[in-house]
């Protein structure tokens, strides 16, 4: 049996088994975050899994009616499986990748990336869209900047961690969502084939709302956004991020081991949202 530590192949393709179990147990943390392509007129590669954020989707398929061709698609949203192997791939100096994110740091892992055959051909089609072109690089990938997109770069994290803690609870992580020793320890442990055993698929029955892209929460702020953070927070609901509110913040995120900035953030939002 070979482990997710120990993979050599250069696609990604050999982790698929674990990469369907992850992202259905995202489909079941966050319900219709992702969005299945594989029906727009477009070919997928053997390590390509055809999900994007809606926006990103909705995006995409009006860039394939412009042209109105087919478009070969390498990789768009990826798990924490495959970006593991393609870091490790990147750190041993293996099949010829020079450059890899960490895992949950790229954006593949956010449901907001692609990459695509005849990227020269595409871009124009592409950048009407939304999709940027990164530079020469990285000549094939594009990110999607449109506006409607989610922060989820810490879900594909966490979807591995609860499936281990599922599968291994005597032997429990911590599921914060973020990338650090203990994550990587255990996930070069697993089986490419997946878990034994996966939580069914009922949907949860409070999925976590996600703060939209660059809409952090922060003092001066006004709106039905704060009156809905001060509620959660137990405090006086009177939608203005004053000083009481700045404090609140900070206690929370002390109280829970994060950075105390203040600021309401990805992580933040997410340990408010689990309360």
């Amino acid at each position: 049996m070979s482990t997710v530590g120990r993979y050599l192949d250069c696609s990604t393709a050999g982790v698929r088994a674990l990469d369907l179990q992850l992202i259905r147990q995202i489909e079941r943390i966050s319900p219709g975050l992702l969005v299945d392509f594989s029906k727009f007129n477009v070919q997928c590669g053997g390590g390509c899994h055809p999900f994007l954020q809606a926006p990103a989707a909705a995006a995409l398929k009006k860039a394939i009616t412009a042209r109105g061709r087919k478009l070969v698609v390498n990789s768009a949203y990826r798990t924490i499986s495959q970006q593991f192997v393609l870091y490790s791939h990147c750190r041993a100096g293996r099949c010829g990748i020079t450059a890899a994110a960490q895992p949950g740091k790229s954006n593949h892992n956010t449901g907001l990336a692609l990459d695509v055959e005849d990227a020269a051909g595409w871009r124009p089609y592409l950048e009407k869209f939304g999709w940027d072109w990164i530079g020469s690089f990285d000549p094939m990938h594009f990110d999607y900047r449109g506006p409607g997109c989610k922060n989820l770069s810490w879900l594909a994290t966490k979807a591995f961690q609860q499936l281990w803690n599922y599968n291994y609870p005597e032997r429990r992580i911590i599921e914060d969502g973020q990338w650090g020793q203990q994550t990587e320890k255990v996930l070069r442990c697993v089986s490419v084939n997946g878990f034994d055993s996966s939580p069914g698929f009922e949907r949860l029955a409070n999925p976590p709302e996600l703060p939209q892209i660059g809409t952090s929460l922060r003092a001066g702020m006004m709106g039905t956004p704060i009156a809905q953070l001060q509620k959660k927070l137990g405090i006086p609901s009177d939608g203005i991020f004053g000083s009481g509110t700045t404090a609140a913040v900070i206690k929370f995120q002390r109280d829970r081991g994060l950075v105390a900035d203040g600021i309401v953030g990805v992580q933040t939002w997410q340990l408010i949202n689990e309360q």
